[in-house]
């Protein structure tokens, strides 16, 4: 049999490698406690990642979709800005062809005042016709000046062109068959006067 001083040497023992078993279990329990402390940690730190990760690709979207939308409203701007250089071509071909005929009705109407020299009486007459015809022919080329520096409602000023040249037109016809009438006269006078 072993001795009592043996026996408690090995309790002792025993006792030390218990209690160190005990504080390796208690110090493992501590790791696993810090670790899952961590893992949870990083966890949330992950799902808030996440989040960020995913509001950003929701940005991103948005900002992509924005940036379509702009370029799209750049491509129809472009697209209308060349209809409108092609309208504003097309409106000064229309309004050189315009100026050139009212440039060849004042020569008509310059004419017909020429004419209208031999005929005194009917000149009076013409006269204040002429004058006013002179505004309208002013008022033209002002609107006319207006219309390349402004260049708007172009049309509208185009139509309203061609109705006053059209009403220069039928005064002009009106006093060239009021001159044949008072030639006529006269022709019948001097004829009958022979």
């Amino acid at each position: 049999m072993q001795s009592p001083i043996a026996s408690s040497k090995n309790r002792t023992r025993g006792s030390a490698g218990v209690t160190l078993l005990i504080v390796l279990a208690c110090g493992l329990c501590g790791l696993v406690a810090y670790q899952w402390y961590r893992d949870a940690d990083l966890r949330l730190q992950l799902a808030d990642r996440n989040k960020q990760i995913h509001g950003l690709n929701e940005q991103k979207h948005e900002v992509e979709m924005t940036g379509k939308r702009v370029e799209e409203e750049l491509k129809r701007v472009e697209q209308l800005k060349e209809r409108l250089t092609e309208q504003d071509k097309t409106n000064k071909v229309e309004l050189s062809r315009t100026k050139r005929e009212l440039s060849e009705m004042t020569v008509k109407w310059e004419r017909a005042t020429k004419q209208g020299d031999s005929y005194k009486a009917a000149y009076d007459k013409m006269a204040t016709d002429i004058k006013a015809q002179n505004e309208s022919v002013k008022k033209l080329n002002e609107a006319y000046m207006n219309a390349l520096a402004a260049n708007k409602d172009t049309v509208e000023k185009y139509k309203k062109l061609a109705t006053d040249c059209e009403d220069l037109n039928n005064r002009y016809n009106k006093l060239f068959e009021q001159a044949e009438k008072l030639q006529e006269a006269l022709n019948a006078q001097a004829g009958s006067k022979k």
